[in-house]
């Protein structure tokens, strides 16, 4: 019994507060929009509670090297930006959505240090998904939140149809999830394709984009040309048994599809009917008309609605970080995914022989490919989303270190055994 107890609290108490924060934010995803109060509802709960947990962290536990301390100027100059806006509130806000979702990977990098702590992690995500699903039943079973693109067909719940870009991130998970899985396979198997399906059925169009560029994308990096091949018959032979044993998903998928119509391709009619491309053309002409302090550093960091003084925010990250952050917010933005990069190659080129770091590193490349397509349709707010994405590259990184570190220490201490045994007469 005593030993059962000090497994169990053999790591510390914001080790177990950092693997909750997935739960959390989905949690907060799903139900915050239930809540009529602006102030008192699980969204605002959960941005003061992961907010003071990551204020610790960086004071407390941020490391001396490259990468963080590149995290830590990156979040700093928007800090900086927030001090000299118009109204410091409203900036301040959606300042603290941005934090929550670049701090994870310093978290990540610093929590998921070996092997073990990342399968741990990774059934937590299993298990956030799993959340998201249990939220569209019964969303689906008593009708709750909304059904978009076509009235009284598909309910997500108060997460909207959003949902389905978190719902999506974790779904691209399964290929480092199943090596970690040893029983009831088939059934999590199952999670991810009814996950998946759900993901098709809202019928968003920056995440049907995403999973085919995240599937081209995996098998690219994977070098798996022939399993593209499959992949698609796989694929094929599915739809065809869908059609065929459940013929009122098919019914469902092609309402909602011709609901939406024109909008789900990419027209420049349907473009500009979403109003992507006139933020687009106002963005660059006020940064072209604007002055040399507005071009190099942005005005109104994160509150472009004051900034052209209209009830419609900018729904472009790119645009938003331009118009608020300047060439410097850009290029920052750009510089930041060449270090993790970058980090990311120091670690892995001595461990290209792993599977589990091998598809780590697919998924990696999914990740990104993703946030650069989804960034279109406006990410920088999503804390959840880009929590996902950040925190799961985070533990890569965390957990490739480890096993370096761990593989080197081995190493060293068997050479100093040998030696020591040589030394013997």
């Amino acid at each position: 019994m005593n030993l059962q107890l000090s497994k169990r609290n053999r790591y510390p108490w914001h080790y177990w507060f950092f693997l909750s924060i997935p739960v959390i934010n989905a949690i907060a995803s799903n139900t915050t929009e239930y809540f009529s109060s602006d102030i008192l509802n699980t969204g605002n709960l959960r941005a003061l509670l992961i907010g003071l947990f990551a204020a610790w962290f960086l004071f407390t536990r941020l490391k001396n090297e490259s990468l963080q301390r590149f995290i830590l100027f990156y979040v700093a100059y928007y800090f900086i930006l927030v001090l000299f806006s118009t109204d410091r509130l409203t900036s301040g806000n959606l300042y603290l959505k941005f934090v929550l979702g670049v701090i994870m990977l310093p978290l990540g990098y610093y929590y998921i240090n070996s092997i073990a702590r990342l399968e741990l992690l990774m059934k937590i995500l299993l298990v956030t998904l799993g959340l998201h699903i249990l939220n569209i039943v019964i969303a689906n079973v008593f009708q709750l939140g909304t059904s978009d693109y076509l009235d009284e067909t598909f309910y997500f719940g108060a997460g909207r149809v959003n949902i389905t870009k978190n719902i999506l991130i974790l779904v691209f998970m399964m290929p480092v999830t199943m090596l970690f899985i040893r029983r009831y396979r088939k059934a999590v198997m199952a999670i991810y394709i009814i996950a998946f399906l759900i993901t098709l059925v809202g019928i968003k169009r920056s995440v049907l984009i995403s999973a085919a560029a995240g599937i081209v994308t995996y098998l690219a990096v994977k070098q798996r040309f022939t399993l593209l091949l499959r992949t698609v018959a796989a694929i094929s032979v599915v739809l065809v048994v869908m059609m065929l044993v459940f013929p009122e998903f098919i019914s469902l998928f092609r309402s909602r599809f011709e609901a939406r119509g024109e909008r789900v391709e990419l027209t420049e009619e349907t473009i500009e009917t979403e109003g992507r491309l006139s933020e687009t053309e106002t963005v660059f002409n006020a940064w072209k008309t604007g002055s040399f302090r507005h071009k190099l550093i942005g005005s109104e960091v994160f509150n472009d609605r004051l900034y052209f003084n209209t009830p419609r925010m900018l729904h472009t990250d790119y645009m938003i970080i331009l118009n608020g952050s300047g060439l410097i917010g850009l290029f920052l933005w750009f510089l930041f995914f060449v270090q993790i990069i970058r980090e990311k190659n120091k670690y892995y080129r001595g461990l290209k022989n792993h599977i589990l770091f091998r598809e780590m590193n697919a998924v990696f490349w999914v990740l990104l490919v993703a946030q650069i397509v989804l960034s279109v349709s406006g990410t920088i707010y999503a804390i959840e989303l880009r929590a996902l994405i950040f925190l799961f590259w985070g533990a890569f990184l965390g957990a490739m270190r480890g096993f370096l570190k761990e593989k080197y220490s081995l190493a060293e201490g068997e050479a100093q055994a040998d030696g020591k045994t040589d030394r013997k007469p």
